[in-house]
């Protein structure tokens, strides 16, 4: 079965103001499947954001390559659509056209746009600040909205760069629980990077861990969960050891 995603012996290099080189990313490989949700978990500086924007399109490797479907990707695609770390929602658009921006692209009419908007909105309870501005919402709420935005962006993929790392402990719980919730209403295959170990149990299928400099994979953790988890999970035995397997493969 061919994968969604795949980067294979993924190389990037950086050039030096002094004409030096920096190797970011060594001879990498992973993959990611229809409806899976795979993390890249490592430290900071191992090279996390470089690799997902050549996923993304946005940035290009030294050498290897990245295949969608199998097919080469070369630059940006609506079936590859991205969360960055800042909410990166358009201040002067109200919360209903921030997030039915894809459909809007796509020559869709007003109407129709803002039913799908409105439609998702309810599913995750922000349908009363569809005509609020993004500075009218808290973090945690900007932050769903930018999620929603990239969903009805994209086609088979979301790309996640450590969305959740700006927010409160107490925010980042109840996003971590509605975001959970909305992966059994919405299927789209997820490669999400954080340095945040029991995030990245949470919500994975498979674990991808990176060491650095330069980022290389150090192991593939497969996470053998019944269903999607729910807020108790953390609590678990299972859960605890997930995280002492990581925690020794990481060697903290």
């Amino acid at each position: 079965m061919t994968a969604l995603i795949e980067t294979k012996n993924l190389r990037k290099e950086f050039v030096l103001d002094g004409g030096g080189r920096l190797e970011a990313i060594a001879g990498a490989s992973i993959a990611v499947n229809d409806k899976e949700f795979v993390c890249l978990l490592g430290p900071s500086g191992c090279g996390k954001s470089t690799w997902l924007r050549i996923v993304a399109g946005l940035e290009s490797a030294t050498a290897g390559e990245v295949l969608y479907k199998g097919a080469p990707v070369t630059g940006p695609g609506k079936e590859r659509g991205m969360v960055f770390q800042e909410y990166s929602l358009l201040p002067w658009r109200t919360v209903a056209d921030n997030v039915s921006l894809g459909p809007e692209f796509a020559g869709m009419d007003a109407k129709s746009r803002r039913d799908i908007a409105m439609d998702y909105l309810e599913r995750v309870g922000l349908e009363k600040f569809a005509d609020a501005k993004p500075h009218e919402l808290s973090g945690g709420m900007r932050q769903r909205a930018a999620l929603l935005r990239t969903y009805l962006c994209s086609e088979g993929a979301a790309l996640l760069d450590e969305p959740f790392s700006a927010l409160d402990a107490l925010t980042k719980a109840s996003i971590h629980r509605w975001y959970l919730e909305v992966m059994e209403q919405i299927e789209l295959s997820t490669l999400f990077i954080t340095h945040d170990i029991d995030e990245a149990i949470l919500l994975s299928d498979r674990i991808y861990l990176l060491s650095g400099k330069p980022g290389h994979i150090t192991a593939e953790l497969n996470l053998h969960k019944e269903s999607r988890p729910k807020g108790d999970f953390a609590l678990t035995s299972q859960f605890l050891e997930y995280k002492k397997e990581i925690l020794s493969l990481l060697q903290l």
